[in-house]
């Protein structure tokens, strides 16, 4: 069994939650090619639990387990079953969607598991879990224990290899109808973000919905039109859908004639959402802005930061006077604390004050 040394005193740290251990606090690297299960020690060379190490990338240690054992199928198995029983009260007539494995929020980190309908899509966060996980074992035990009837995993980055592979159950169609709060939409398997939908903002969706009768709605980074539709059911007089992919807002039209909306309420623009903004004149009652990571790794944090504020303060100013603006960030390296510094830092840019109504993830 590969026994890996931290060098940083990480105890506490670890052993309060935090998931991962960055390659420069090991006392050094194994020699080894592949991902594979190691006992993490600590700088007193004590045991202090189990982790995933990938011997691919700066993130050297997912935390799989505390334990004084190390975890085994049979653990992940267990695993598996807490995160359904967890998730069943959202399998409901209205929503048909949601997510089952959350990586490291589930401590099966590197792995997502997003359900639509009655499909289940893998996806690996990058070559170091792709490797560990058996996608295979995990298919076989979704389709005996869950109600679902196929899994796919979409690669995502693929090469050689299809974006879309079956690995068990009935074969997928890749373009799908889901449910969710009773909203109907198109899904994209292959070709859509991330696994098909941006599951995680739905409560926000709901949200939307709820503030924006008699008002105008601007959505920014629109993708497929979530926020757009949602804001069209809950009664709002106009909305535009701006983003600078066609094929997104191809979908956000579609989604918005899927749900029987007026066509007269709804423009989708297909634009560059920095140069619309800069030359635009119109103001709206609500500015809904959710882009797309600015951050991959640390070290382009400060250039993360600088655009999020830039992006935020052009929205500020299309605002009217007592509207609403809707920021979200999707960059793991931009903390809470980061956020409401960068939203302070573009209310101040833009000469907007503004009042905190909600906070959500």
């Amino acid at each position: 069994m590969l026994k890996i040394q931290i060098k940083r005193n990480l105890r506490r740290t670890l052993m309060r939650g935090h998931p991962w251990v960055y390659r420069d606090a090991l006392e050094k690297n194994p020699t080894v090619e592949q991902a594979q299960l190691c006992q993490v020690l600590d700088s007193k060379n004590e045991a202090l639990g189990w982790a995933m190490y990938d011997p691919h990338s700066p993130l050297a240690l997912r935390i799989m387990s505390l334990d004084a054992k190390p975890p085994n199928w049979l653990f992940f198995e267990k695993k598996f079953e807490q995160t359904f029983n967890l998730r069943k009260a959202f399998i409901k007539n209205d929503t048909d969607s949601f997510r089952l494995f959350n990586g490291e929020g589930d401590r099966l980190p590197g792995m997502i598991c997003d359900v639509y309908g009655s499909i289940a899509v893998l996806q690996f966060d990058g070559k170091g879990p792709r490797e560990f996980w058996d996608k295979n074992k995990i298919s076989e035990w979704i389709l005996k224990n869950t109600p679902l009837l196929s899994v796919v995993e979409k690669v995502r980055k693929p090469t050689e290899e299809k974006i879309l592979q079956q690995l068990g159950g009935k074969p997928v169609n890749p373009e799908i109808q889901i449910q969710e709060n009773q909203v109907r939409f198109h899904v994209d398997l292959e070709n859509g973000q991330k696994t098909g939908f941006f599951l995680d903002q739905r409560e926000n969706r709901k949200y939307v919905q709820d503030c924006s009768h008699g008002k105008s709605v601007l959505n920014l980074f629109s993708y497929s039109g979530g926020f757009s539709v949602y804001a069209g059911l809950g009664g709002a007089t106009q909305v535009a859908s701006c983003d600078i992919s066609a094929g997104a807002i191809i979908l956000a039209n579609a989604n918005w004639a899927l749900n029987n909306l007026p066509p007269e309420t709804h423009r989708g623009l297909c634009v560059d959402i920095f140069d619309f903004l800069k030359t635009d004149r119109e103001l709206w009652d609500c500015v809904i802005v959710d882009p797309p990571s600015m951050s991959h790794s640390e070290d382009q944090k400060a250039r993360a930061q600088a655009k999020y504020i830039e992006i935020f303060a052009l929205a500020a100013k299309k605002v009217k006077p007592q509207g609403h603006l809707f920021l979200s960030s999707c960059s793991s390296h931009i903390s809470f604390d980061d956020f409401f510094e960068i939203i302070n830092e573009s209310l101040s840019e833009s000469r907007r004050r503004g009042q905190i109504l909600r906070v959500s993830g």
